[in-house]
């Protein structure tokens, strides 16, 4: 996630640069032609405001819709360190005495999961997260698992169903927390193998670039030896708003612009860690050139 901050103008100008410049380059060549022609190549006239107006409407719905998905998915991530602290002090509070360390293996375990769902939405192995914190034996288990943090919660339920001697009423508390936590990440789930709609993913694309390839011709001819300026001025609001919602759709796609699982998950594993007093040397995540991942 980008930290809100002072405009920086040479990041703004890299953001749509590559497209930016083939419009520029597009721009100008229209405008040596037509000036080489001396108007006499005159193109027919286009309803620029008409036709702009409308990409600028289409583009903000798309882009309303893409922040819907991220908005989503830091809520779910909301919901996830809220339910990952009821699940610790649950843990902490209604296990009985006499189950030495058993509290410290089960918030341990969920530390795991934490980290092993922030990979599996992004895709990365977790095994290196995991031999830390889970037995070889398990690790070597979930290696032939589809949904590696599923399996660690099922196990998890298990073992508090099993070995706490948890009475009916505490055993459905702590199982309440665990079925928020399995909803959390289910709706994370969705998100991320729910491709976003074609509808609101190419066709902005097509009409955009379409848009700006037509917009010096419908111009040149009002804008002269300045089209250049005008139309790619123009065409850089519109490249920068078809660029703001490709990167929007995707909240779990390890880029600069997703929502900051590293930096949630590590607070998780901090507020779980203080809460069974185990001593740490754990710092929330820091923010890197303008950037919280």
């Amino acid at each position: 996630m980008i930290v809100p901050g002072r405009v920086r103008w040479a990041e703004i100008l890299r953001y749509v640069g590559r497209p930016l410049i083939w419009l520029l380059m597009w721009d100008v060549v229209v405008t040596v032609v037509y000036l080489h022609t001396r108007g006499s190549l005159t193109f027919p006239g286009l309803p620029l405001s008409l036709l702009g107006s409308v990409i600028a409407i289409y583009l903000s719905f798309r882009n309303a819709a893409a922040y819907a998905r991220w908005w989503e998915a830091r809520t779910l991530w909301g919901a996830m360190v809220n339910h990952s602290r009821s699940f610790a002090r649950e843990i902490r509070l209604l296990l009985p005495e006499g189950l030495p360390g058993l509290t410290e293996e089960l918030v341990r375990r969920h530390i795991a999961y934490v980290h092993a769902l922030r990979l599996h939405l992004r895709r990365e192995p977790p095994w290196d997260e995991l031999a830390r914190r889970l037995a070889p034996g398990e690790v070597l288990r979930l290696k032939g698992v589809a949904n590696v943090p599923n399996a660690i919660m099922n196990r998890t339920a298990e073992i508090i169903a099993t070995q706490t001697g948890l009475d009916s009423i505490r055993l459905a508390t702590v199982t309440r927390t665990m079925s928020e936590l399995s909803n959390a990440q289910g709706g994370m789930e969705r998100i991320k193998n729910t491709p976003f709609p074609n509808q609101y993913s190419a066709y902005p694309v097509f009409f955009t670039h379409a848009f700006c390839f037509l917009m010096p011709v419908g111009l040149v001819g009002s804008l002269g030896v300045y089209t250049p300026l005008g139309s790619t001025a123009a065409g850089f609001l519109l490249l920068a708003l078809l660029k703001v919602g490709d990167d929007m759709q995707s909240p779990f796609s390890n880029t600069e612009n997703d929502v900051p699982i590293n930096a949630l998950a590590r607070a998780i594993e901090i507020d779980l860690l203080d809460c069974i007093n185990e001593p740490h040397a754990l710092k929330p995540v820091a923010v890197e050139s303008g950037v919280l991942w």
